[in-house]
């Protein structure tokens, strides 16, 4: 049990206060929060007062108009909707066992780690754990890390930037990877023999974002060989809308060289000869410190660590 949660508030705090200070964070205000609760404004005002007792301290400042959140009462409230999300989360995984699943893992993934490590480790699951329910969420690094942090996935597979050390997270390198420059197939490019990045100056570019690592690591390295910065005629980070582009424009994209290696096997797209001195951050696995894991979680990144140490040893 911890510390501060004694006898009198766990006989007497139940999931009714919570939900009432979830709706009240959205609304600031009893009259509109009450209905949501099918309460009157009454009822809610007298559950408000409850749980400030509870928690003897002042949770909403009471304004002619409305209330305002106390420093207080934004941490209670956030604790609230976190608790509120892990009910329906067992009560979700509870009807998944039930109907005969082994349990579910949620899986938070950059668009990066899907080809070229995710599948693989989808199809050993299903081998190896049929029964096992997988929830996948795809998503930005900020996005993901956010959400495992209030315990909304049990694991991230993404890059390992500074934003994945931050307490309470916690992660572990898997594999990391070089650049490629991609083209469609019979691109005039592909013929040119001992290319350079002078050779690439004035093409039209598919590129990743301005903030993001790979884009920055370009920009350095045209700045260090003293060529114009590269400009983009398309920004993005969806993979499928570069491989549709890619296909039937000239632009040339770059990209990491396991999705790249994952279009060309699929006959979609080509890599140029040109071999870039750069190196993207690391792919890694990334917990909730805070957290105890389940058994199918630990059994899920024993596997991902397999997976990716077999990719990794065969090149």
């Amino acid at each position: 049990m911890h510390p501060q949660l004694d006898n009198r508030l766990r006989s007497k705090l139940r999931l009714r206060h919570f939900e009432l200070l979830d709706a009240l964070g959205d609304t600031l205000n009893i009259r509109k929060a009450a209905p949501r609760l099918h309460l009157s404004q009454s009822s809610a005002t007298k559950l408000l007062q409850e749980i400030e007792a509870l928690y003897k301290t002042l949770l909403f400042e009471r304004l002619p108009r409305g209330l305002r959140l106390t420093s207080a009462g934004e941490a209670v409230v956030s604790a609230a909707r976190m608790l509120l999300h892990h009910v329906g989360d067992s009560v979700a995984e509870a009807h998944s066992i039930a109907a005969g699943s082994s349990g579910r893992v949620r899986v938070g993934v950059l668009s990066v780690a899907i080809p070229s490590l995710l599948a693989d480790v989808l199809q050993r699951v299903r081998a190896e754990m049929p029964d096992l329910v997988i929830s996948v969420t795809e998503g930005a690094n900020e996005t993901l890390h956010s959400a495992l942090a209030r315990n909304e996935l049990d694991l991230v597979v993404g890059r390992l930037t500074g934003g994945a050390h931050v307490a309470p997270l916690e992660a572990e390198a898997l594999y990391e990877e070089s650049v490629s420059l991609v083209v469609r197939k019979n691109h005039p490019l592909l013929r040119v023999r001992k290319l350079t990045l002078k050779d690439l100056a004035g093409v039209d570019w598919l590129l990743p974002p301005e903030l993001s690592p790979l884009r920055q690591q370009l920009d350095l390295l045209m700045l260090e060989q003293g060529l114009p910065r590269l400009q983009a005629k398309l920004e993005t980070t969806s993979l499928l809308l570069a491989e549709v582009v890619l296909n039937q424009s000239g632009m040339v994209g770059a990209m990491p060289a396991s999705v790249a290696r994952h279009y060309k096997s699929k006959g979609n797209l080509e890599t140029l000869k040109l071999r870039l001195p750069l190196n993207m951050p690391p792919v890694g696995v990334i917990f909730n410190a805070k957290v105890l894991r389940s058994p199918v979680v630990n059994t899920f990144i024993d596997l991902l660590k397999q997976t990716a140490a077999e990719r990794a040893a065969s090149g």
